[in-house]
């Protein structure tokens, strides 16, 4: 079964909702296409037609599976946006004459043209996520799932594992505590996350008290960390440190992407800008109902 780019089945099942036609163009063998998407219930049913690469003379980065998928729609190149993460892909959507929108699958964006939004075909955008795919600047339908401004995520996530010391600068450099779960309590969590900023809800060791939570995920920019971290910061003032408590972390919603900044206090004033966003979309009943989670409580309380 293959993976869906995290945001996929949201913004899929929100085209369908709106009868926007969505085509798929693949270099997957149709026999391999099916396999492919076993597991992901009827989100194939989504799908107005599927072109697949032994049903083309030339698979990517040659501009074939895209024109039959606009031709199988009824429609030329140039009225349908396609979006496409591998380099060889952009290339085919590109001289196939649509508008391509780059979600990049490569953390050296080099291998991407540059976007030129007014074109009337070839790349138009660059996101760092589906998730930052605003319908609405493509001439589609608005997302109508946003609280507060923040997308909620459809599984939320459930993360555990040991405080530990991190790079330092959160207390001393940005005035701002963040706590840090051991590495090995990570590594399968965000193999697959897409960096940016997020919010929960989090439970600290023996206590019973829940907290609001920002949470960065990514590389940070500004300090050019090569190691994926999250670095949780609980809107809480503690008297005292926790390392080596147990934290908790569930995390309901996805507030923007990673970005770079060109000063300290720059980044600084954003934090606190993400807090705010925060605790304002936390007292949403959506996102409130999770400060109740049993993940949240000290363990003896589960049992």
């Amino acid at each position: 079964m293959a993976k869906l780019m995290p945001g996929a089945h949201r913004l899929l099942w929100h085209l369908h909702k709106h009868k926007i036609p969505v085509a798929l163009a693949t270099s997957t063998s149709r026999a391999t296409f099916g396999a492919k998407m076993a597991g992901h219930g009827n989100l194939q049913s989504i799908f107005t037609c599927v072109s697949c690469g032994d049903e083309v003379t030339n698979g990517k980065p040659a501009p074939d599976c895209f024109r039959q998928a606009a031709a199988k729609l009824g429609l030329q190149p140039g009225e349908c946006l396609a979006i496409e993460d591998a380099p060889a892909g952009v290339e085919a959507a590109v001289a196939a004459g649509l508008r391509v929108a780059v979600v990049p699958s490569l953390r050296d964006h080099q291998a991407y043209p540059k976007p030129l939004p007014d074109a009337p075909a070839g790349c138009c955008s660059v996101l760092p996520s589906l998730l930052d795919f605003k319908p609405e600047q493509y001439g589609l339908p608005a997302f109508e799932d946003l609280i507060r401004g923040v997308i909620p995520l459809e599984p939320v996530w459930k993360l555990k594992g040991k405080v530990v010391k991190g790079f330092g600068r959160g207390s001393k450099e940005l005035g701002i505590p963040t706590a840090n779960l051991d590495a090995a309590s990570l590594q399968g969590a965000l193999a697959e996350a897409v960096t940016g900023i997020y919010l929960g809800w989090a439970g600290i060791g023996a206590s019973k008290q829940v907290y609001k939570m920002v949470m960065s995920i990514g590389f940070n920019p500004y300090y050019n960390n090569t190691q994926k971290t999250a670095e949780p910061w609980l809107l809480h003032t503690f008297q005292q440190d926790f390392y080596d408590e147990e934290l908790r972390l569930l995390v309901c919603g996805y507030i923007r992407p990673e970005a770079n900044f060109e000063s300290l206090d720059a980044l600084v004033q954003r934090i606190h800008e993400d807090a705010a966003v925060t605790k304002a979309a936390l007292t949403d009943k959506a996102f409130a109902a999770y400060e109740q989670d049993g993940f949240l409580a000290p363990q003896a309380d589960t049992a």
